[in-house]
């Protein structure tokens, strides 16, 4: 009952006892594997802030503390590398040395100190203690999580310490103490009446975990009830880790056409389906070998969906989907339901377009395609493994083909303006004009780092003084298994300020040119960033709802925006800053700017379908199994791929026995596809006029960052967006982008003039949007008589030349 929202890596699951509920996360395959998950394990206590020294409640903030008079380019850049601060030491993280299984046993210590406290603590406290037991025992329970998988001298201790918290979370689950000290807080109106919004909202969450846990039922069925959750993490588990076991095949099984994969000379081991690899016929053959049905992964997935019906039916649910979405944003599987039928309808015309383009790009070739030349031929068969490399193609060939046109400069070399300090460097600038927040590189302590080319970061408000630290492990290492991920190690609150860790793999420096990135990787960086802005921003009274506990259909919106956000060509055009600087061309041209925007957003229909594909997959298996008429898994796969696809199923696959995301977000794979459209109201509504508007900044932060779980979340957001949000409304959201770059590419007209670069939007919010008015105080240039907004005129190519004439350029991507 206790929430522990985490991802676990491969390298501990081993570890684990069979009956444990903290399981791996392995790196998810397509369509989410930029998204970190967490078990679906219900909980009681909900993770949150808690302590990291070993001194109790308040965190410890070292005197010595020491910013570095150093840009974070130079750092990330490894032109001025910090060394650590020797005459103070502390362990990673700042654990003292050897003290970590004294600071367990202090906390498990206070923890049942408190228990003993409940039975006889007044009514009006109850809330607060419980509260109080999350705090120490999650937090703990994240640290050595972390410290498990940080490859550092406290691997194996915070292995062991792991495991005592798993085994102690787990009794927790099962004390009743909790459920009667709740149940007498419910019946005492007059406690009841003295809470305020936020902690009513701790009831009623705290109330549903008791619900999903069988606390409320007679000690037998309790009893069935943990039994059935230890039962549902085993076969999880077996399902997660057969998801990504490697293909091995012997050279006498193995096709003429992955020949050239071989290993060692002795047999081809496929890690992954070579969807970027050119030939045909090595993606094809991959792509059969690697989703090759597997039987007994397919068992593995059935006997977890019996297990999760039994376990939903026991507690009172008819089906796990229910179970799994009480106090989410949809609420119940009818919602999810209508939203996935809705956008299905509105998805379909526009996809089907961009079918026709990857048709006609493989048919006839890229020259016919750009030039528009052919249409689609009803001989070309498209299959799931050229869609990949395919659009890539597609994408590499759009940039170059615009940039060699006579109005456009000479298309410069990337990754000399996407150097990884550059970028993060940049974005911290971005941060103090949105957000008032600042990222200040910080001296860390004599062991405090688990890897050398570790960055510490201050992140302090204009005027709020210290909001939390960031840690930077942005270069590769043969341990990591995600590309991207964000470690919340610790959540803020009055008292504590949240810790938070952003891991990627990035090639390091050669010597003779910065590390760099591609765009895909600046997108990766930029929506761990919006995690990590997330935390650091959140303030909560209650650790049941710091950020760590925000329904997931809620959770990735910030990550999202600030994706959206990074293709938006004004702020590339603030990022992209060439590494030398020293060139008279410091910064990219405004023209090849449009130009990536809009290679990046081509095909984008075909994402949201594989999404909604799995989501509606995810729903079919955990709201009707067992009830599907004989039916297999693979069955219903090939069956949604007909119906929510334009691709083809092909016979003797099942790639949905890859998607490690049924068991760790079994019921809410749905909630990707919501967040994405909520991210892109917020978008349209607050930064698409001005991504650098403070106005829009405070706003989101004021009635969404911070909030954290503090709310309920449909009025939360509806508040924040300013519209009800119906399954229409939501599906609207997700195809009016597609349409857009369908229509008019990224929908970016550019003006330069003497002043600079302007940046407008084709098609801006509507006039009788209810943001406009607190839209309009940060942009009073484009409000015109009667309080719309200023739209610029349609693009007109024979006006294109006589604005050259006169020394002025407009250019439509």
């Amino acid at each position: 009952m206790i929430r522990i929202s985490k991802r676990k890596l491969a390298s501990i699951s081993p570890y684990l006892s069979s009956s444990s509920s903290l399981l791996s996360t392995l790196p998810l395959p397509t369509p989410f594997s930029h998204i970190p998950s967490s078990p679906s394990k219900p909980r009681f206590l909900s993770s949150g802030v808690g302590t990291v020294t070993a001194t109790g409640d308040k965190e410890v903030v070292p005197v010595a503390r020491r910013h570095v008079n150093c840009d974070i380019e130079d750092i990330l850049n490894k032109k001025r590398p910090i060394t650590s601060n020797s005459k103070t030491s502390g362990g990673v993280l700042g654990i003292p040395t050897g003290e970590l299984q004294e600071h367990c046993t202090s906390v498990i210590e206070k923890c049942n100190g408190m228990l003993e406290q409940l039975s006889d603590c007044p009514t009006e406290d109850i809330l607060q203690l419980v509260d109080s037991i999350s705090k120490h025992i999650v937090t703990l329970s994240d640290m050595s999580l972390f410290l498990a998988t940080s490859r550092s001298e406290k691997s194996e201790a915070g292995l062991s310490v792991l495991k005592q918290t798993e085994s102690y979370i787990d009794s927790l689950n099962n004390n009743p103490l909790l459920f009667t000290a709740l149940k007498k807080l419910v019946n005492d109106t007059t406690a009841t009446k003295k809470l305020d919004s936020e902690g009513m909202k701790v009831l009623s969450t705290l109330l549903i975990d008791c619900k999903n846990n069988g606390m409320d039922l007679p000690e037998k069925s309790q009893d069935k009830v943990q039994r059935l959750i230890k039962q549902v993490g085993v076969e999880g588990a077996a399902f997660v880790k057969e998801s990504v076991v490697p293909v091995r095949i012997s050279l006498e099984d193995c096709p003429e056409a992955l020949l050239s994969l071989t290993e060692k000379n002795d047999s081809v081991i496929l890690n992954d389906w070579c969807g970027h690899v050119p030939s045909d016929s090595i993606r094809e053959e991959a792509y059969l070998a690697y989703h090759k049905h597997n039987a007994k992964q397919e068992e593995n997935l059935h006997r977890l969906l019996n297990r999760r019906q039994q376990l939903a039916t026991t507690t009172g649910y008819s089906n796990f989907a229910e179970r799994t979405l009480q106090g989410s944003m949809a609420g119940s599987p009818d919602t999810v339901k209508d939203f996935l039928s809705e956008l299905h309808t509105q998805l379909r015309p526009v996809a089907r377009e961009e079918f026709y383009e990857i048709e006609k790009f493989k048919f006839h070739g890229s020259k016919f395609w750009y030039n528009r030349g052919h249409q689609a031929v009803s001989e070309c068969v498209v299959f799931p493994w050229d869609v990949h490399y395919t659009v890539g193609e597609m994408r590499k060939l759009w940039i170059k083909q615009e940039t060699k046109s006579p109005l456009r400069p000479e298309f410069p070399r990337l990754p000399d303006f996407l150097s990884v300090g550059s970028v993060v460097e940049q974005i911290g600038v971005w941060l103090e004009d949105t957000f008032g927040v600042t990222l200040i590189p910080e001296q860390p302590f004599e062991g405090e780092l688990w890897r050398p080319d570790v960055v510490k970061l201050a992140v302090e408000h204009e005027t709020q003084g210290l909001m939390g630290f960031l840690y930077l492990d942005l270069y590769d290492c043969s341990l990591k298994r995600a590309p991207a991920c964000n470690h919340v190690i610790r959540a803020g609150d009055g008292a504590q300020v949240p810790i938070s860790v952003i891991e990627c793999g990035y090639e390091p420096s050669n010597g003779y040119r910065p590390p760099h990135l591609t765009m895909h990787s600046l997108e990766r960086l930029f929506r761990e960033m919006g995690a990590a802005v997330h935390v650091m921003l959140s303030r909560t009274k209650y650790s049941q709802t710091s950020v760590k506990n925000v329904p997931s259909d809620v959770k990735h919106v910030a990550s999202y925006l600030f994706r959206n956000i990074s293709r938006h060509p004004a702020f590339l055009h603030h990022v992209m800053k060439h590494h030398t600087r020293t060139r008279v061309l410091s910064r990219i041209g405004p023209n090849s700017i449009l130009a990536m925007c809009n290679a990046m957003n081509l095909v984008r229909g075909n994402e949201i379908e594989d999404q909604l594909l799995y989501s509606a997959l995810d729903q079919s298996l955990h709201t009707e199994w067992p009830y599907l008429d004989g039916r297999s898994s693979t069955d219903v796969f090939g069956e949604h791929c007909e119906r929510f696809t334009h691709l083809p199923y092909v016979e003797g696959t099942a790639p949905h026995l890859r998607f490690s995301q049924l068991y760790t977000l079994g019921g809410r794979v749905y909630s990707h596809l919501w967040s994405q459209a909520i991210a892109n109201i917020l978008y349209e509504e607050l930064f698409v006029l001005d991504p650098f508007s403070r106005h829009a900044g405070e706003y989101l932060r004021d009635n969404l960052l911070k909030l954290g779980a503090a709310r309920n979340p449909r009025q939360m957001v509806e508040y924040l967006t300013g519209t009800k949000l119906t399954a229409e409304r939501l599906a609207h959201a997700l195809t009016r982008p597609v349409e857009m770059s369908q229509n008019y590419g990224h929908g970016f007209l550019v003006q330069q003039e003497e002043g600079g670069v302007q940046w407008w939007h084709r098609d801006v919010s509507a006039p009788d949007s209810p943001l406009l008015s607190r839209l309009s105080s940060s942009h009073p240039h484009l409000v015109a008589e009667g309080g719309a907004l200023k739209v610029p005129p349609p693009f007109d190519r024979a006006a294109l030349q006589k604005g050259r004439d006169e020394g002025r350029t407009a250019l439509l991507p």
